[in-house]
């Protein structure tokens, strides 16, 4: 048996169980969220012929930006163990599925869409410190006080970027230093020692959470050295100019970042057509009421594209490539 969606009833018993069963789960997510921040397992019935029911599957979408939003997000992933996820930036995909990075073989990644999410990922310092690049940083060799983050795929981004200098964080502790790890870039305390001068120097993304402290309180965005550039390229990672509200008329030089932009929602090559199709069609149902990390909501054209706030460079899924050619926004 199989069903035919023109045929259902707005009040039919197999839709309100449908509605009741994920409002369940939006319920749950706002009683006790912390059940709902792992992943959630749903089961759908893909289309069949007149003569066959469609087979169930069961499917996983990861929630948690702790365990499964970045490098081992990517691999759970690649590895079917998680069916669709949120990752951040666009740049770790990418470098899965080309086999580049932490991941020593390509893994067979598709996009469903890309939120757009300006980013960057910087070193800020002190102005009281006269430093303005990773080499100054390096011949004065300053006690700091570092704030960094601490999760899966910033720690392996600051990480490269200070191999790619000749550093590590261990190297700000061997010049009299300390290193502060938190866990949100809107941390209190990195927010309060930037204003106080307390804290030195922050290593991060997560800029409209930060940067405008930083700004505000004069601190050196510091320029990327063309070897470090180059190394940091070679490995996968792009660089981008420092641009935008926060920064536009407000440094005293133009400063180049590393590109840390966009939320994809990937899956696998796996996934069914017909379902990564309505993945999509789902998504620009409830696009008005999505919260974005941009001033308005964005196009749908801006979901299937490769723009600066949403780098995109791996391919779509073809479920989700049909849904956007079929609605004109590629």
């Amino acid at each position: 048996m199989t069903y035919d969606d023109r045929s259902v009833k707005p009040m039919s018993s197999s839709l309100l169980r449908a509605q009741i069963g994920t409002k369940l789960l939006a319920g749950l997510y706002d009683s006790v969220p912390t059940m709902m921040t792992s992943a959630i397992r749903l089961y759908v019935d893909l289309p069949g012929s007149a003569a066959t029911a469609g087979p169930p599957f069961a499917f996983n979408i990861a929630i948690s930006p702790a365990w499964c939003s970045g490098i081992q997000g990517a691999r759970l992933v690649g590895r079917r163990k998680i069916d669709i996820a949120w990752l951040n930036p666009s740049v770790i995909p990418a470098m899965a599925y080309h086999g580049r990075g932490p991941f020593r073989k390509p893994l067979p990644l598709r996009a469903l869409a890309v939120f757009p999410s300006f980013d960057r990922l910087v070193v800020a310092v002190g102005r009281k410190h006269g430093i303005r690049s990773m080499e100054d940083l390096k011949r004065k060799r300053p006690a700091l006080t570092v704030s960094v983050a601490t999760n899966d795929c910033v720690d392996f981004a600051i990480g490269a970027l200070l191999r790619a200098h000749g550093m590590s964080l261990k190297t700000f502790e061997e010049w009299g230093g300390v290193v502060e790890p938190v866990v949100r870039p809107s941390n209190p305390r990195r927010l309060e020692g930037i204003a106080s001068g307390e804290v030195d120097a922050v290593i991060d993304e997560g800029l409209t959470s930060w940067a405008s402290t930083a700004v505000e309180h004069e601190m050196a965005f510091l320029h990327l050295s063309p070897k470090g550039m180059q190394r940091l390229d070679r490995y996968g990672f792009t660089h981008a100019p420092l641009t935008g509200p926060l920064f536009d008329g407000k440094l005293p030089e133009p400063v180049t970042a590393v590109d840390f932009s966009g939320w994809p929602i990937v899956t696998h090559a796996d996934m069914p057509d017909e379902l990564a199709y309505q993945v999509v069609g789902a998504i620009e149902n409830m696009r008005e009421d999505i919260g974005y990390d941009t001033p308005g909501v964005p196009p749908m054209t801006q979901f299937c594209g490769d723009t600066p706030d949403g780098p995109l460079d791996l391919p779509l899924h073809p479920g989700a490539e049909r849904y956007y050619r079929g609605k004109g926004y590629l």
